[in-house]
C-alpha cells in the first residue's frame, strides 16, 4: 500500500511548483505591453506667399505742341492805274531837259516810283526810274519832281538821246510791290526854240 502513496514533502513540492507556474503564467499573461503610440510631428505650414502684382508701366505722352496759327499777308499782285493825260511842260532847246505834266493818281498812296520810257523810232527804253518820295533817281536823272497837287503831277528829267524833234513819250506808275502799271503814250513835238506839243501816238 505505501507504494501508492505519495510522501508529503513531495506532494507539497509538486503543488507548490503547479502554483508557481500557474502564477507565472497568469502573470505573463496579464502584462500587457503598452502600445507604441507614434505621433507624427505636424507639419509644417506652408506659408502662403501672396502673388507679386506687376504694375503696367506708366507711358508718358509726349507734350502735343499748339504750333502758332500762320498767318498768311495776301500777296500784292494788283499794279496801279496808269498816268494819263501827258503834256508837255518845257523843253530845255537842244540839252534833253525834258518836263512832263501828267494827272495825279486817285491813289497817291499806292504809287512808290515813277518810270519814264522814249521812243525814236526802235521802240520804248527806259531812260528814268525814280522814288517818289524825293531820294534820288535809281535810273536816269531827275532835276525835279512834283507830286503834292492832287490834280495834277509834273516830272522834269534830262535824257542825252532826246533833242528837238518827233518822240514818244511814256510814264508808268510801280506800286511798293513791284507791280508797274500799264502807260498811255503820246508823241512829243520839240524845237530848238523850246516848244513843244503833244499829240496822239504814234
Amino acid at each position: 500500500m505505501s507504494k501508492y502513496l505519495i510522501p508529503p514533502l513531495l506532494a507539497i513540492m509538486l503543488i507548490s511548483s503547479s502554483c508557481s507556474s500557474t502564477a507565472n503564467e497568469s502573470t505573463m499573461s496579464s502584462t500587457t505591453a503598452a502600445p507604441t503610440t507614434t505621433t507624427a510631428a505636424p507639419a509644417e505650414e506652408t506659408a502662403t506667399v501672396a502673388p507679386t502684382t506687376t504694375v503696367a508701366p506708366t507711358t508718358t505722352v509726349a507734350p502735343t505742341t499748339t504750333a502758332a496759327p500762320t498767318t498768311t499777308e495776301e500777296v500784292d499782285t494788283e499794279p496801279p492805274s496808269a498816268p494819263t493825260n501827258l503834256a508837255c511842260g518845257g523843253f530845255s532847246g537842244g540839252s534833253g531837259e525834258f518836263t512832263v505834266v501828267f494827272d495825279a493818281p486817285p491813289d497817291p498812296s499806292d504809287i512808290d516810283t515813277i518810270r519814264v520810257y522814249t521812243d525814236q523810232g526802235s521802240g520804248f527804253e527806259r531812260v528814268v526810274k525814280t522814288p517818289i518820295d524825293g531820294s534820288p533817281a535809281t535810273f536816269g536823272l531827275v532835276i525835279d519832281l512834283q507830286t503834292d497837287d492832287p490834280v495834277s503831277w509834273s516830272i522834269y528829267f534830262y535824257s542825252d538821246s532826246l533833242g528837238a524833234g518827233t518822240f514818244g513819250v511814256a510814264l508808268t506808275f510801280g506800286d511798293a510791290a513791284g507791280n508797274e502799271s500799264g502807260w498811255y503814250p503820246a508823241t512829243f513835238t520839240a524845237n530848238w526854240m523850246g516848244d513843244c506839243s503833244v499829240s496822239s501816238y504814234p
